[in-house]
């Protein structure tokens, strides 16, 4: 059948490979001449970004309907072709070099479909800003943080050297979460990860900080089948033992 061909052959892989780099190339050059319209794009679920940007203005969003076109044919071409191969793998004689190539289709497969939970159930909660000693509400999670203490240490160039948070959570008044935020060292609670991102004082001279709060379910599935990757791909590195004949 001309189009299980198609979708098992190296050179579709390939050939998608290439859409897939051509169009992350234009992303690049996109995303520096429209900031407006990319600018929030991080701080958004994809699917809901997208939902509202992406159809609105497609034209300097192209980029991305190819980007992810070029991702699915690559996820069904890895897909197609670990099921034809792991079917004549397991009818003759199955070792784990043979099996490599397709742990790494299944692990990379399992990539996609955790990105894919994430931008379509994740939550994104930028730019929650509190006072030092001050409580404000985290999104529509049902908590409130409260900012404890924070502490800020500068280089003499003037730069922040280190910023920490102390922050507690509450859910009706009863403290659920406590910890200290610093920079990639977030509070987990409920799987929201709560970041701090900025600080400053206000014209008063209240010392405040600004937080992000974030919530990947896809995460962990993503590191784990990474991991399962990379480790095929070590294994499938080392020479395989051949007897001289």
């Amino acid at each position: 059948m001309a189009l299980w061909r198609f979708l098992t052959s190296l050179k579709t892989c390939a050939w998608a490979g290439v859409a897939f780099c051509l169009a992350g190339a234009v992303g690049s050059v996109a995303m520096g001449r429209y900031p407006g319209l990319f600018a929030d794009m991080d701080a958004r679920v994809f699917a809901r970004w997208f939902a509202r940007k992406g159809f609105a203005d497609p034209a300097p969003t192209l980029w991305l309907y190819g980007l992810l076109a070029a991702t699915g044919l690559l996820a069904v071409n890895a897909a197609c072709c670990t099921f034809e191969r792991l079917v004549q793998i397991l009818r003759g004689t199955v070792t784990l070099r043979r099996l490599l190539p397709h742990v790494m289709h299944l692990a990379f497969l399992g990539v996609v479909l955790s990105h894919m939970v994430s931008a379509i159930y994740g939550d994104r909660i930028p730019g929650i800003t509190i006072p030092q000693g001050g409580v404000a509400l985290v999104g529509g999670t049902g908590w409130a943080m409260r900012l404890d203490r924070f502490d800020a240490a500068m280089a003499p160039e003037g730069y922040p050297r280190d910023f920490s948070a102390t922050v507690t959570l509450f859910r009706d008044r009863t403290p659920v979460a406590h910890g200290v935020v610093r920079t990639n060292e977030p509070l987990f609670h409920e799987g929201y990860g709560i970041y701090v991102k900025n600080f400053g004082t206000t014209p008063w001279g209240a010392t405040y900080a600004v937080f992000d709060a974030n919530r990947d379910p896809g995460a962990t599935a993503i590191l784990a089948a990474s991991l399962l990757f990379t480790a095929a791909n070590l294994l499938y590195l080392v020479p395989s033992r051949r007897t001289d004949a």
